[in-house]
């Protein structure tokens, strides 16, 4: 061996062994102190820094392990291999499986009233046509039809589904990392920026969307649709030549302008396998159609972007609208006559409605501005990676015309809408699988770069970092959003034996509520009356409350007071901290109520001229 040479790296089948086997290692070491982690992790001791405040230095030991372990996945042999898939898995397991598993109960007050909604459709067989707040939810049933059906089949109660829908994060994102690959080897040839794009993914998708909720499965949807066409149903341009003449030629250059860098398009399916396939597609733009009202929007400007780019053929898109114009003129058309009019007035103006959804940290608690903050970051620095990599890419000689389009396809809802400032969150969450395929290409904006270690580690170490800053923006309002044993009893029962026609007063809407029977109740959450009504509640609780409650039939007149909804109070500075404190302790010793539930997290309160005895209600 001449002086100063290494020796290779031994192969197998042409993988080296030792970084495959350095990277397993890795991943088995983040695996071994991931669980280890989760018996360390007391859910009870949650402060308004949320899930960040109780994790032990064990679990950031685990993504330091698995940062490390991706970037030894990334080297040029072993990344051919399913080692990275294996460690973007770890990293979801960690991001999205730990919370899942240390919290006993569902998270988030919308989960618990979606678990409502297929209770409802069990019981009657459709969704309740009554309900104003469930406008959006009838016109667009997919999910609850198709979730009570299976509920139905296997006997699964309203509790027991919450059990599982709890598990939703994880899987739905375990289903995001296996698709997407599909789409970036349609972009790049590289799988260093295939899996680096994937890896972005796992650590950007920070805004809970992926909860059991129309919006998680439309987005799963989305992305298989976007699978196929720039996929197996990719046009063939065989009759346009950029060297020829006349259009022919035009049609050549623009072609092969607009797909520059990409691997080469192949029509390697039957006719058969084809016609299965454009099948399977019509069928996703059903069931996107049928299950959420914005995804459809961003779903018709995605196809017509990369049917005007010559990708697949526009009778998609005019498949997709005929669908969506025969849902919302047929089945949709009372809430689209309601909305309307709105849409109208308020087409192009969100910049305001976008601003109040921002945190005011002048207000909120020291935590919680922390975890404002943290967000923030976390979506600038993806932004902002992203924009430098398309730039790098574009010097490099990419056009990456399909990844642009399918970046700014969702934009068109925030002036086709009138969905207030939540609206910039569902932008955020569809343009994010190209944002983080433009952000990796920042680290690997070629694959000619042999020399590639500093640029894995680099991105290994990123994300790793912006794992702690994940945590934050996705866990920082656990000690809000999520929901103790106790709390879900305390509803459970008030849920069961309460009777048809009862009024709950709510502290505010952040409890474990509507997951069952949720028909039978007129609910009036404290925190969202006018600011008038509020100060005349604290100013005498019992007094006031007792007005509100007058005239109600004996037993069907309640007020709750939980845990979540007093964090939810104090972090947010929705009302004066410690309002609902003050308003239960008032109702304990006022002779106007009895406590008729009551556990550490959660009371539940009834005017003692309802003539109910205690025996009669607390078991």
């Amino acid at each position: 061996m001449p002086t100063g040479e290494q020796p290779a790296a031994k192969k197998v089948a042409g993988v080296s062994v030792r970084p495959a086997t350095l990277s397993l290692g890795c991943l088995g070491f983040a695996f071994t102190f991931w669980v280890v982690s989760l018996y360390r992790i007391d859910p009870a001791n949650v402060n308004d820094y949320g899930l960040f405040s109780v994790l032990p230095v064990t679990i950031w030991v685990a993504y330091a392990a698995v940062g490390i372990g991706f970037a030894l996945s990334l080297k040029r042999d072993v990344c051919e291999t399913r080692i990275p898939l294996l460690q973007i898995a770890m990293l979801v397991l960690l991001l999205h499986a730990t919370p899942a598993i240390v919290y006993d109960e569902l998270r988030y007050a919308w989960a618990w009233k979606h678990v409502g909604i297929v209770d409802y459709v069990q019981r009657h067989g459709q969704i309740d046509p009554t309900a104003p707040f469930l406008a959006a939810y009838r016109n667009w049933p997919g999910l609850f039809v198709a979730s009570a059906e299976l509920a139905t089949f296997f006997d699964i109660k309203p509790i027991e589904l919450a059990s599982i829908v709890r598990f939703s994060p994880p899987a739905l994102n375990l289903l995001y990392v296996l698709v997407l690959p599909l789409i970036f080897r349609r972009f790049t040839a590289d799988p260093r920026l295939v899996w680096g794009s994937v890896w972005f993914f796992a650590v950007g998708n920070w805004i809970g969307q992926d909860y059991f909720s129309p919006q998680g499965v439309a987005l799963l949807f989305y992305l298989m649709l976007i699978a196929l066409c720039v996929g197996p149903l990719r046009v063939v341009h065989t009759g346009a030549d950029p060297n020829r003449r006349g259009l022919a030629g035009i049609f050549g250059r623009y072609f092969a302008f607009t797909s520059r860098g990409e691997p080469p398009a192949t029509s390697g399916l039957t006719p058969g396998a084809r016609l299965a396939t454009s099948i399977l597609a019509m069928a996703l733009i059903v069931a996107i159609v049928t299950t959420h009202p914005l995804t459809p929007m961003i779903m018709l400007v995605a196809l017509c972007g990369l049917g005007f780019l010559g990708h697949i053929s526009l009778g998609y898109a005019a498949f997709a609208l005929v669908v969506e114009g025969s849902w919302l003129l047929y089945y949709a058309d009372g809430y689209l006559a309601s909305v309307l009019p709105e849409l109208v007035h308020r087409f192009g103006d969100t910049s305001a409605e976008i601003g109040d959804r921002l945190v005011d940290t002048s207000i909120v608690s020291p935590g919680q501005v922390v975890v404002s903050w943290a967000s923030r970051a976390l979506t600038g620095v993806i932004a902002l990676a992203a924009l430098l990599g398309g730039l790098r890419r574009l010097a490099a000689g990419y056009r990456d015309a399909a990844g642009v389009v399918l970046t700014l396809a969702p934009a068109f809802l925030l002036i086709a809408t009138s969905y207030g400032g939540e609206i910039a969150f569902r932008v955020y969450l569809f343009a994010l699988p190209f944002l983080a395929f433009f952000a990796a290409a920042l680290f690997f904006p070629s694959s000619g770069t042999p020399r590639d270690a500093v640029a894995r580690y680099a991105l290994g170490a990123l994300v790793a970092l912006l794992s702690v800053a994940f945590v934050l923006a996705n866990n920082g309002k656990d000690r809000q959003y999520t929901f103790t044993q106790d709390e879900v009893a305390v509803s459970q029962w008030l849920y069961a034996n309460a009777p048809a026609g009862t009024m709950l007063i709510e502290g505010a809407p952040n409890y474990p509520e509507q997951f069952m029977n949720y028909e039978r109740f007129t609910y009036v959450p404290i925190s969202i009356e006018s600011k008038q009504s509020i100060a005349a509640v604290l100013a005498d609780p019992a007094g006031e409350l007792s007005r509100w409650l007058q005239g109600r039939p004996p037993g069907t007149a309640f007020i709750i007071i939980t845990r979540s909804q007093k964090a939810y109070i104090d972090d947010l500075s929705v009302m004066p901290k410690g309002s609902l404190d003050a308003i239960e302790r008032a109702l304990l010793a006022s002779a106007r109520f009895r406590l008729v539930k009551a556990t550490s997290d959660a009371k539940v309160f009834a005017p003692d001229s309802a003539g109910i005895k205690m025996g009669e209600w607390v078991k």
